[in-house]
């Protein structure tokens, strides 16, 4: 990860944020982060973080914002890391 934009190992552009958006790599959004939820196009929820843990749509822990800086380089622990690990690598 390098600013607001997730990279693969090939340095290849995966995702990137825009304010509370998130796009592909061909420039389609695919989700918008209100809080610390992730929301997809249409407005559904997709996945929350609440303290450590992220949960999905149906409230399901999935994971934990530990594997979130463990699988992506330059993670933290804002809502964005999460929201593209979640989108792009889990």
């Amino acid at each position: 990860m390098s600013g607001s934009s997730l990279y693969d190992a090939d340095h290849q552009l995966v995702a990137k944020t825009k304010g509370e958006s998130l796009f592909d790599n061909a420039n389609r959004r695919i989700g918008s982060i209100k809080g610390d939820t992730l929301f997809d196009p249409a407005d559904r929820k997709m996945m929350s973080v609440r303290g450590s843990d992220i949960y999905d749509e149906s409230g399901k822990r999935v994971a934990s914002v530990a594997v979130v800086k463990k699988s992506i380089q330059g993670a933290t622990e804002e809502i964005t890391s999460s929201a593209l690990w979640y989108c792009f690598i889990r």
